[in-house]
């Protein structure tokens, strides 16, 4: 029997767990935040970026929360918030989470009426017969002379996507200008804001443009106002996720003639990245579709899986086959005829159709 006709698939798409990241202008190489206190039930595993969380009357408190569960996720996992002060309301984005490794952002809303105090918030996480909780210190204090928000408080763009995000400034009875200064931008990424940094109205705009190699994380952004004698500020999120890769070509065949019982053909996979950007792949598959001759099914063979590294890289605008990336051809995918105890001879000739498949994403 002839060897995989080495016809050409596309490579599926697999979108990563988000990342999340925020990013405003003016300052660059901030690193993703990471947890800083940690809760673990049998079930579920619960933590924070922050454990103490400030914000002034009529302004926007957030912090992220992250959930993960032991071996396979089994979401979804709902999230609920109670202590918040009176005159203030909780907003979580995502809810419930569906996908692990994707943080919520919890914003809190303040208002005029807010009081100025210390509350304890309650994050509690349940799924199923699964339920555990988390507290966060959220302090609330008297603006000094005005008050800013940005919206939305969380944003996700793919690399090498851009995102915009709404500054308002409640001035009172400030009339002069003010200063923004704006951190936690990470490396490769810049931001602009619009009219300027040096703001004589109420509204402006901040622009996050993101290159194709920014890492993906979590970015709590701060942007600062400063005016004469007056100060206030605002934070958040942003989600940065790798880029996909939808259509891309991997082809390869059989590396010897097949018969049953035979030894099996191993198939040298070529992989090719047309991208302008480095790709990795992983979840590489073969399958036996079928053949060109009636009577002879894909279920005469059989396919071993590829056993070689499950992250491959391909750098941008090329081919490379698994022997070029240093796979050993024992961990190529192989083929073979089964011997069956029946007619074989339909399959006398026959050019095995294979399907190949996997997952592409940015470096």
């Amino acid at each position: 029997m002839r060897p995989g006709a080495g016809r050409l698939w596309r490579g599926k798409t697999r979108l990563l767990a988000l990342l999340v990241a925020a990013l405003l202008a003016a300052s660059v190489g901030s690193g993703a935040l990471r947890p800083t206190a940690t809760t673990i039930s049998a079930g579920l595993t619960l933590s924070v970026d922050q454990t103490t969380v400030g914000v002034t009357v009529g302004a926007n408190a957030v912090f992220a929360v992250s959930v993960s569960q032991p071996g396979s996720w089994v979401g979804p996992v709902s999230l609920a918030v109670t202590g918040a002060p009176v005159g203030a309301h909780v907003g979580i984005t995502p809810n419930p989470l569906r996908l692990p490794g994707i943080p919520a952002i919890v914003t809190v809303f303040t208002g005029a009426s807010t009081p100025v105090g210390s509350y304890l918030l309650t994050i509690t996480a349940t799924s199923g017969t699964y339920t555990q909780s988390i507290t966060v210190q959220l302090v609330v204090s008297l603006p000094t002379g005005f008050t800013m928000t940005m919206s939305p408080t969380s944003a996700t763009v793919v690399d090498g996507e851009s995102t915009t995000y709404d500054i308002d400034i409640d001035r009172g009875l400030l009339s002069g200008p003010i200063a923004l200064k704006v951190s936690g931008v990470p490396a490769n990424a810049t931001a602009k804001v619009s009219p300027s940094l040096s703001l004589l109205g109420s509204h402006a705009s901040l622009k996050i443009s993101t290159a194709t190699n920014v890492v993906p994380g979590v970015y709590p952004i701060t942007v600062k106002g400063s005016a004469l004698l007056a100060s206030g500020s605002a934070t958040v999120y942003l989600i940065v996720v790798p880029q996909t890769y939808p259509d891309f070509p991997i082809a390869g065949s059989a590396d010897r003639v097949l018969a049953p019982g035979s030894e099996a053909g191993a198939v040298n996979l070529a992989i090719t990245n047309p991208f302008g950007a480095t790709m990795t792949v992983t979840g590489l598959g073969v399958t036996v579709t079928g053949t060109d001759k009636p009577g002879c099914a894909a279920s005469n063979y059989a396919v071993t899986a590829y056993g070689g590294p499950a992250t491959l890289t391909i750098p941008p605008n090329s081919t490379r086959t698994l022997q070029q990336l240093g796979v050993p051809r024992a961990q190529w995918p192989q083929v073979a005829m089964l011997n069956l105890p029946v007619n074989q001879d339909a399959c006398k000739g026959a050019t095995v159709q294979l399907h190949h498949s996997g997952t592409g994403n940015g470096a």
